[in-house]
């Protein structure tokens, strides 16, 4: 065990890539038998590994339990790290593979749906006439999903929203829209020409598509339904796919609800519907999350010059929406 005050130096001396290997496989297999064999280890060489670990930090780092080997509290934390360090060693890995072959770096992005179909487009769009070369990769997801990829430095940025108050701790954000959300539906479906707005008892009883229960946008329908004690419906579809969402509606009596900007051109293509019902109060802000006081590459600040000019020539056209 070590004695007095961990030193940076004194880890950086000692600690593996290895060490941290060990203890994201075994955080992932909860199996020290599976971790020994993906790291091509004996179980022996494997568990005195882990015994030097926890014998260095001077805490067990996982609980033993009968079936299972299940992080400690302080163990997560570790392991949270010890995933930022791996990942952080194989963007170099991929870094100096494109510079060698020629390429521009590479830019990881992840979005949210309301900010996929239009802002971002447009923006990478104006990013690559100046940078061609740059390999972009974008990852659209629910923003809970996008936050643990970016803490995990798996992307360089998130267009999308804070999940949680603690966030700011770790993350910068920066507002860019606020989205109001609609029910969709097929352009000949029953509800489609009403002459009033359903309301939500009303509109519970159909099928729905919806976000996972962890997103903000199922937040607001779930929270709209409770401030009216209604039930949430009981025959629903769950998935964060735009183009599922759009094919199940086409196909189907379901409804779904959606932030206009997702919706403006699907329904200008005249196969759907906007109802007259407003769900709940508009998302709060989409915007820029980054990993908190950590310097950008010059891509991800070229796009985030762009995204904030794109949003504010979008201002007029979202007030109207």
């Amino acid at each position: 065990m070590t004695s007095g005050k961990l030193s940076h130096a004194h880890l950086c001396a000692w600690l593996r890539f290895k060490h941290l290997m060990l203890l994201t496989t075994l955080a992932e297999s909860r199996n020290m038998h599976a971790t020994a064999r993906a790291m091509h280890l004996s179980q022996p060489a494997a568990s005195k590994m882990l015994r030097d670990l926890e014998a260095y930090f001077g805490f067990a780092l996982f609980e033993r339990l009968p079936r299972a080997m299940q992080p400690t509290e302080l163990g997560e934390q570790v392991i949270r790290h010890a995933w930022i360090l791996l990942n952080d060693m194989e963007r170099l890995v991929d870094d100096i593979n494109d510079l060698r072959e020629g390429g521009y770096g590479q830019l990881l992005i992840g979005a949210i749906a309301a900010a996929a179909p239009e802002i971002l487009p447009a923006a990478i769009a104006r990013l690559k006439q100046d940078r061609p070369r740059l390999s972009v990769s974008l990852q659209e997801q629910t923003s809970d999903r996008l936050l643990l990829e970016l803490e995990h430095k798996r992307l360089d940025l998130v267009i999308g929203r804070l999940t949680h108050v603690s966030q700011h701790n770790v993350f910068d954000f920066e507002p860019l829209l606020d989205e109001p959300l609609r029910v969709v539906v097929r352009h000949d479906h029953p509800l489609a020409h009403l002459d009033r707005a359903p309301g939500l008892d009303e509109l519970s009883r159909w099928p729905w598509i919806l976000h996972p229960l962890s997103s903000p946008m199922r937040g607001v329908f779930e929270s709209a339904l409770a401030e009216e004690g209604i039930a949430t419906p009981a025959n629903v579809v769950e998935t964060t796919s735009i183009q599922a969402t759009l094919q199940l509606l086409q196909s189907s009596d379901m409804l779904a609800v959606l932030p206009r900007s997702v919706m403006r051109r699907p329904l200008a293509g005249g196969q759907y519907v906007v109802l007259e019902r407003v769900i709940g109060k508009p998302l709060d802000y989409y915007g820029i999350i980054t990993r908190r006081q950590e310097p950008h590459a010059a891509a991800a600040d070229e796009l985030i010059a762009h995204l904030r000019r794109l949003a504010t020539e979008a201002d007029g056209p979202r007030q109207e929406a």
